[in-house]
């Protein structure tokens, strides 16, 4: 019974598709429409999975070229030879002023032998922020030396068996010789009896 009316219908819409030029026009201008759409649609899920795809193989190439460099251990262990090196090299003391009086001791004993027109001057101890027990002892000399009693000063506080750095130095000439103000600080560690290094017992 249905299938009059129905066969009916799909006549009239042939006939009117048939004969009717801006219904197939409009037609096909919407699937032209849809096509376009579906291919734009593609093309940017093309374009974000290929950006998506560049990224990881990017990611993948820093793991990967990170996981070949051995020089990451060499280096750490270096610091921490390093490190190690540096710590030999500072002297313990019972107490800040005992620290202080062997800097004035060292340092006037290389100005006796390499400066003797020279004066010393001690600045207050200063802690290392970070370094519980770890103190800088500044230092100043100044005085007229000569060229090659100035060379002797600074090697023996570079290779020093304590370490010890070079603040700053001041170099003037008067009547052609050097009149020099050089600030050095010596590194200890105070370490009460009893405490380790790190101030706990």
């Amino acid at each position: 019974m249905m299938r009059g009316p129905l066969a009916e219908r799909i006549a009239q819409m042939r006939s009117e598709w048939t004969g009717n030029p801006r219904l197939r026009l409009g037609a096909s201008a919407i699937l032209v429409i849809l096509v376009v759409y579906v291919l734009m649609v593609l093309a940017d899920w093309r374009i974000s999975l290929h950006e998506q795809y560049q990224q990881r193989t990017l990611q993948l190439y820093k793991v990967q070229a990170l996981a070949g460099r051995n020089d990451w251990l060499l280096r750490a262990e270096n610091a921490r030879a390093l490190d190690k090196a540096l710590q030999s090299e500072i002297p313990h003391a019972a107490t800040i002023g005992l620290a202080q009086a062997e800097v004035q001791t060292w340092m006037r004993q290389i100005m006796q032998a390499f400066g003797p027109k020279m004066s010393s001057e001690s600045h207050p101890p200063v802690p290392v922020a970070g370094e519980p027990g770890l103190w800088r002892i500044p230092i100043t000399i100044r005085g007229l030396v000569s060229v090659q009693q100035l060379q002797e000063i600074l090697r023996r506080i570079e290779s020093a068996d304590r370490l010890t750095v070079v603040d700053n130095m001041t170099v003037t000439m008067i009547r052609e010789t050097p009149n020099v103000s050089l600030t050095a600080a010596a590194y200890y560690r105070v370490v009460k009896p009893g405490e380790g290094v790190d101030g706990k017992p």
